[in-house]
């Protein structure tokens, strides 16, 4: 089942349906992406048709954020939890440990994706991490990084360039030959133990852009997508266009 929201498609799934598709996506010969939509991205839909349209053309769009769900089930749709990015990044590299199946990484400093690279490999013993590159390159650069992944032909790639670049860098390269790609936004700076994820209790009642902040205060010049979505959803409600 599919839930519209501000002309955006949400899949109603769970984190073990998610899943489900990913193994069916590496099945498939063909190019697939999914889209982890949080209510930031909701918000920068509405002023970039190019990003809603990349969202809307994804073969799976999760809902990453509490708030999100509440908001869809406020308005009368039905989202049946929360499918947070970085955990549904690590069930698919679970995954691909388990079939085999090579990864490729895209994204972050090059000290952080170098880490995060290594602590995937031992959090994941066996796992085929066929190369990797940091999230900042010029147009030549690019050409190279996307010669190298054709080269390798990696089954998944991971792209953490921050919404809504990777997921329009992904749909734009949709003729690589992967099985699977993903965007994470900051999931790399995670897993690289650059920055701690916030305390179950936070991320329970989504706060977790909140713990976010306080451990790195730059990013909250990007707050303003909060009054914004609420806005959204309360015009919504009230059937103010």
């Amino acid at each position: 089942m599919i839930c519209m929201m501000f002309g955006l498609k949400i899949d109603n799934v769970d984190r073990k349906e998610a899943l489900r598709y990913a193994e069916k996506f590496f099945e498939e010969d063909r190019f697939h992406y999914i889209v982890t939509l949080n209510p930031e991205g909701v918000v920068i839909a509405q002023g970039n048709k190019i990003f809603s349209s990349v969202v809307n053309d994804a073969d799976l769009v999760v809902a990453d954020g509490s708030w999100l769900v509440r908001a869809v089930n406020f308005l009368g749709g039905a989202i049946k939890e929360r499918v947070a990015g970085i955990d549904l990044l690590l069930d698919i590299l679970n995954l691909c440990k388990e079939r085999k199946y090579s990864v490729y990484l895209l994204g972050a400093k090059e000290g952080t994706i170098v880490s995060a690279k290594k602590r995937l490999e031992d959090m994941f013993p066996g796992i085929k991490i066929l190369g990797f590159h940091n999230g900042y390159f010029d147009a030549e650069e690019e050409a190279r990084i996307v010669e190298e992944i054709k080269f390798l032909k990696p089954y998944f790639l991971v792209v953490g360039l921050g919404m809504p670049k990777q997921e329009i860098w992904i749909n734009r390269h949709r003729d690589l030959p992967v099985r699977l790609a993903i965007g994470v936004g900051g999931s790399f700076d995670v897993i690289s133990g650059n920055i701690p994820r916030a305390p179950y209790w936070m991320q329970v009642i989504g706060l977790e852009w909140f713990y976010r902040i306080l451990k790195d205060p730059k990013r909250i010049k990007r707050l303003s997508f909060i009054p914004r979505f609420f806005l959204l959803v309360l015009k919504s409600k009230l059937g103010i266009v």
